[in-house]
């Protein structure tokens, strides 16, 4: 009865939620309820729509996003978890989603808290454990605080000081939150690429770029595929060009670690080694 309830009243909020409008009735939640993991799971399921987001290998859950918020508890999963219904629904939990080929860290969070009440701290080296615990914390506090995506607040800043920006495309990063924009906002239409194709980007851009010369690429300087477009003059090489206008160096893009791709170490290498987030000119030509 009282799940039964809770998943009414869930329902009935996200319902009135979704439908902002001013002739909102009791007949909208009949004929069109919505509940959020039946869209979750009908959206995921689509090919077409996990495309704009990106792919993952199945096992990235628990090989590397679970560590990312566990730490050292990782360890104490496998020695002393205790086992009982919050671990077993956490396992569960992260199994179902794991079925999923686009697979973010940040989908795992309501398991963290039933895997931490699931494991006991040795009492030999009990000091060490807590240790180890504070600063694992410190150091991912630091680097998904400050780094992990941490160029976007100061791009958009940048974006609303430049007059002559009209269309702003962002590819393989969080979406842009455009409010930074300020009075600008409805000036500058911006585009989230997401985890769109290769070749769709460059599609999409120039399609809709034109002969436009006001529009600008927002991307991270580890994704190399744009490497072949970037030039330093004007080129009279058909199609996407790529000129560097602005860069900020503290910007890790932690959402392109594609190790089924391309290895361990080499995107290690390539997302640590070529961390920032660029501002490209977008030039498109024919010749």
């Amino acid at each position: 009865m009282v799940c039964a309830l809770t998943t009414l009243t869930a329902i009935t909020v996200d319902t009135v939620f979704y439908n902002d409008r001013d002739d909102f009735s009791l007949i909208d939640l009949v004929r069109h309820p919505v509940i959020a993991p039946l869209n979750s799971l009908l959206y995921n399921t689509q090919s077409a729509n996990l495309a704009l987001h990106g792919t993952h290998p199945y096992w990235q859950h628990f090989i590397i996003n679970l560590p990312q918020f566990l730490g050292s508890a990782t360890i104490l999963l496998f020695t002393n978890a205790i086992s009982a219904t919050p671990l077993f629904s956490a396992v569960a939990g992260s199994a179902i989603l794991s079925v999923f080929p686009h697979q973010e860290a940040r989908f795992l969070l309501p398991a963290v808290p039933l895997l931490l009440s699931s494991v006991r701290v040795p009492r030999r080296g009990r000091r060490l454990w807590i240790a180890t615990w504070i600063v694992f914390n410190c150091l991912l506090g630091i680097l998904m605080g400050v780094y992990h995506q941490g160029g976007i607040v100061e791009a958009q800043a940048y974006l609303r000081s430049q007059a002559d920006v009209r269309h702003a495309f962002w590819w393989k990063t969080y979406s842009p939150p455009t409010w930074i924009l300020g009075d600008r906002n409805s000036e500058i239409v911006t585009v989230d690429l997401m985890g769109l194709g290769k070749q769709d980007l460059t599609d999409r851009i120039c399609a809709s770029v034109g002969r436009n010369t006001d529009a600008v690429l927002v991307a991270p300087r580890s994704a190399t595929f744009l490497d072949k477009f970037a030039v330093a003059v004007n080129s009279t090489t058909s199609g996407l060009q790529l000129f560097e206008r602005w860069s900020i160096r503290n910007h890790l893009n932690l959402d392109d670690m594609d190790f089924g791709d391309d290895g361990i170490l080499p995107t290690i290498t390539r997302v640590v080694g070529r961390r920032g987030l660029i501002v490209f000119d977008v030039r498109c030509s024919s010749v």
